[in-house]
Order: C-alpha cells, then structure tokens, then sequence
C-alpha cells in the first residue's frame, strides 16, 4: 500500500485586520475575515479521510484562538520564524524527521481545491517526483516534495509575482522537474475575489 502524504497547511489566526487586509480594504475587515475562514475550512474538508495533517498557524499566541476555530481535533503548531521560506522548509523539516514520506504544503486561499487533486499529487510523490499547483497571481497553490528540500525555498521573492517561476528555476537548479497542477485561484484582492465569484458564484453568500 502506498504511503499517504503528510499534509501541512499555513494559517493565519481569523482576526479581522490580520487576514486579506488587500481584500479588507474593498470590502471591510469583517467580510475578508469571513471570506478567509471559509476558504481555509473549505480547504481543510477536501483533505482524504485518514491523511496525516498539521496546521501551522501565525502569530504564535494564537493556539487557543485556533483551536476554538478548528477544533480539538486538529494537530497544531506555531510557524517558525524568519520569513515565508523559513517558516515553509522549517515544517516540512519537522515533518521529515517524524517520518513523513512525503508532504503537501497547502495555504487556505484557494477555493477551487479538490480532494482529487490532492490523489493526484500522492501519486507523483510515490514515484518520486515533486509536485507545485501555480496560481494565477504568479505563485503557487499546492506544493509537494518527496523529500525534505530547504533549497527550493531559497532566493525566492515572496512578496512578488515570481513566487511560481523562481521555485521552477530553484528545482532545474537541483535537476529536477515538477508535475505542474491546473492553474487555480488565490484569492487575495478584489479582483481575485471577482474572478472566484464568476467560477462559483455560490461565494457571493459570504458577503
């Protein structure tokens, strides 16, 4: 039977103010507030039943906040520190070391996610092969190693739209090629907003 991946989900704490302040600024802190829980629940629902999953959450004051939301039921842990890299090859470390044989990183900003996505990237992970799921904001939704890889999350400009195209140069630096995923949504601002709204119009009830 093939190993399942080790999925490892970054959150922020729903704090209206804190989460898609770009977003926030059109339609107020409180509907981003609550447009971002939905995304980020929805995206938990989608993970298969028995998958191993942690959810690094920020700031790191927030645990018993996180808990409140998600639930007692989920394993929690406080991201590192250092920037988004940092925090990112930091987890899958800690997921590697505990005996992972694989790990899906997942932010909770996507609402097109599918559970069939996720078989798909376990599958390319078995056979040894990375997977990364661009977004449309330059990048990415989804990424899978099948092994710990701190250099892919080196040299890379987080705050830019060069996310996607800086993580493929990092892995044909290391001679290697990811499966690439659909093209998805992150929702972030306005307009990103505006193009989920037009793929699943049943997201207008969330504000």
């Amino acid at each position: 039977m093939t190993p399942t991946p080790t999925i490892l989900l970054f959150f922020k704490a729903p704090r209206p103010g804190f989460v898609k302040t770009r977003l926030a600024k059109n339609l107020g802190q409180e509907t981003a507030c609550h447009i971002y829980k939905h995304l980020a629940t929805a995206t938990l629902s989608i993970i298969p039943q028995g998958w191993s999953k942690t959810v690094y959450y920020t700031p790191n004051d927030a645990r018993s906040e996180m808990k409140h939301w998600l639930g007692e039921d989920i394993t929690l842990q406080a991201q590192s520190e250092g920037d988004l890299g940092d925090r990112l090859s930091s987890a899958c470390k800690d997921a590697f070391e505990a005996g992972a044989s694989s790990v899906i990183l997942l932010g909770g900003d996507c609402p097109d996610i599918q559970t069939e996505q996720l078989h798909l990237t376990s599958q390319y992970l078995a056979k040894n092969q990375p997977v990364i799921g661009p977004a449309m904001d330059g990048g990415y939704w989804l990424l899978g190693l099948p092994s710990h890889t701190p250099e892919i999350f080196q040299k890379i400009t987080w705050s830019g739209d060069s996310v996607f195209q800086d993580t493929l140069q990092r892995f044909s630096d290391l001679k290697q090629k990811p499966h690439e995923l659909d093209t998805l949504e992150d929702v972030d601002d306005l307009p990103s907003w505006s193009r989920a709204l037009q793929n699943d119009p049943s997201l207008l009830k969330l504000v």
